[in-house]
This record gives structure tokens, sequence and C-alpha cells, in this order.
């Protein structure tokens, strides 16, 4: 009978269903999700860029798999190995030539100091332009009492005191960067091979029909291959479009601006205008008007056109987000969750669209009719 009830009790305790044993397995499910959380947070900026990777390398991926017979170990191997080197060998390339034109620049400034000295530098036609052009904006201000040469000497001082400042912080920052390559490559591996388990895992945990959640992991697909190429392939035909723009109107150091306005391409504000307005400047400044304007021509009509057009084409047709909302979704996710944000806001976005998309569905569903019952 001893026996018996404490069975019973321990039954009672342990049950299915018994409030005790819910609230026990909740409240332990919920503190190990937070402790993985702390765990896999100071990882998650790798984890996210692997991720990306996976989701554009998908279909080369999936053609390499079937020709290997479904060896998806060596198909992810020979993918890794073919991405790491797609990124290395440019990128090395990219970093001897840019160093070859700080070299050649140093040279050049070095050789006109020599030559002309400080009064020499500053009788150069082009300083001399720079300084009455200065002159002129900073007359105006000068009458209302703001003066522009304090403003600027005052800011160029806590320019110089930030870079002494942080030197040791970009030696840092170096080796994070190398330490997040190595692993975004490693989890770029694993998600390659391991991916479609992964993925059917999350959409069996997920409370959704079956039907909703492929809906929902289908349209983040569609929606993170489409930013990530569109964002992409804008950047590589701004930046070769204006280094080409750069080396035909002679702006020195053409691949080092090419670079730099693929790069700046990738803000919503200002764009690769950060680059070839001040490239056109310089022209203006050194007496070529003929190729100043050519350059400004070039850069409005084309550079600017491909931003302007392409990227809302790519990107909208694959994500069905108006322009607009594409528009605010980057500009906030750059804002709120840093470079990640061009790709994690219109992505949100995406998710926001699919769930209303699903709740519509739910609430215009008929309700099940209830059996009446009889008095």
């Amino acid at each position: 009978m001893v026996v018996k009830q404490d069975e019973g009790q321990r039954a009672q305790r342990s049950g299915n269903g018994t409030p005790v044993s819910t609230v026990f397995f909740y409240a332990s499910l919920l503190l190990l999700v937070y402790l993985t959380y702390l765990i896999i947070v100071p990882f998650a900026s790798p984890i996210l860029w692997a991720t990306i990777l996976v989701v554009v390398f998908q279909p080369v991926y999936r053609r390499l798999l079937c020709r290997l017979g479904g060896k998806s170990g060596l198909a992810a191997l020979l993918l890794t190995t073919a991405v790491v080197a797609a990124v290395m060998i440019p990128a090395m390339l990219c970093g001897w030539v840019l160093t070859q034109e700080a070299v050649s620049f140093y040279q050049a400034a070095e050789r006109i100091y020599r030559q002309e000295g400080l009064a020499g530098i500053a009788s150069h036609p082009a300083v001399m332009t720079g300084r009455a052009l200065w002159e002129r904006v900073s007359l105006p201000f000068a009458r209302l009492g703001f003066d522009l040469n304090a403003l600027l000497l005052g800011s160029m001082s806590a320019v110089s005191s930030f870079i002494v400042d942080n030197l040791k912080g970009i030696a840092i920052n170096v080796l994070s960067v190398t330490v997040n390559f190595f692993l975004i490559v490693f989890t770029f591996f694993f998600l390659l091979r391991d991916g479609e388990m992964i993925v059917d895992g999350l959409q069996r945990l997920l409370p959704l029909e079956r039907k909703h959640g492929e809906a929902l992991f289908s349209r983040l697909y569609e929606a993170v291959s489409a930013v990530v190429r569109g964002t992409i392939v804008t950047a590589m035909a701004q930046g070769i479009l204006g280094g080409l723009g750069y080396w035909v109107v002679g702006v020195p150091y053409p691949v080092f601006l090419g670079l730099a306005t693929a790069l700046f391409s990738l803000l919503p504000v200002g764009g690769s205008g950060l680059v070839w307005i001040p490239a056109a400047l310089y022209l203006l400044l050194e007496g070529g008007w003929i190729r100043g304007l050519l350059l400004l021509g070039w850069s409005t009509v084309v550079v600017s056109t491909v931003d302007n057009v392409l990227k809302p084409a790519l990107i909208s047709g694959g994500t069905n987000l108006s322009t607009l909302f594409l528009f605010f979704g980057m500009l906030g996710g750059l804002q709120v969750f840093g470079i990640l944000g061009f790709i994690v806001g219109p992505v949100l976005l995406v998710m926001l669209s699919t769930f209303l998309e699903i709740y519509a569905e739910l609430s215009s569903s008929p309700p099940v009719d209830q059996p009446l019952r009889s008095g």
C-alpha cells in the first residue's frame, strides 16, 4: 500500500499535463534558451554572414551536389574552397594595386615637397584656386560671426586625435576581422552540408501549419538572395563604371577610387557621389574643365542611374517590397544593426509581410460549425 501510494504521488507530481511539470519544463526551456543565447550572441555576426553566403550560393551547391552523386561533405568542401579563393585572390590583387598607388602617391608628394617646398605647394594653381573658393564660401559666414577656419581646424584636430587614440583599436580590429573570417568559413561549410536538416528542424519547431512554415522560409530565402545579389551586382557595376570614368578622364589612382565607389555605393544616403563628386571637383580645380564636366556627366547619367534603376529592380522583384519600404528598411536596418542592416532590415519587413498574409488567411477562414445542442 505504501509503495502504491508513493508511486501515485510521484505520478501526480511528474505526470503529463500537471501544472508543476508544465511550469518546470517551460522554466527550464526558457533558461536553456537564454543561456544558449549568451553563448551564441558573441558570434552572431559571423554566423549571420555565413548564413547569408549559404543562401547566395545555395543554387551552386545544389548543382554541385547533383554532379557529385549526393556527397554533401565533398560538395560543401569544394564550394567553400572555391568561395575562399574567390574572396582571397581578388583581395590580395586589390591590396597589391592599392599599395602600389599609395607608394606612388607618397613619392609624388615627397617629390613636390623637395622641389618646391611649402611655399611652392601653397602657390600651386589647384591650391590657390581652392583657397580662393574657400574664402568665397567662408566670407558670408564671417559676416554672420561664424569662423569657418577655426571650425575646420578644430575638426581636423579632433579627427587627428581620434586616429591617434584608436591606433591600438585598429590593430585589434584587424585581428578580430581575421578571426571572424575563419569563423565565417567554418560556419559556411557546416551550414552548406547540414542546412536542409537544420531548416527542417526549425520548420517542425514553429507552431504553424507546414504550408505556412514552408512559405515563411521560402520568402526569407528569396528576400536574402534578392537583397544580397542586387546589392553586390549594383556595387560592382558602379565600381567598374566609376573606375572606368576616372581612368578615361585622368583622375589619379582610378583603381582605388573605383573600389571606394563600389564600397560607398552600399550607403543608402550619399552613395557613390561621395567619391565621384570630389574627384570631379579635383579636376575642375586643376583647370581641367572639360574632363571635370565629362566625369560629372558620366557619373550622373551612368553611374547614378545604375544605382537608381538596377538595385530597386533586382531587390524589389525578389522581395515584393515597394521601393519606399525597401529604402527605409535598409536605412533603418543600417542604423540599428550596422552593416548587416542592409540585409536584416528588408528581411524583417519580408517576415512581417509574410506573417500578415498568414494572419489574413487565418482570419478569413470560415469558423468550424458547432453542432446544435438539443434542449
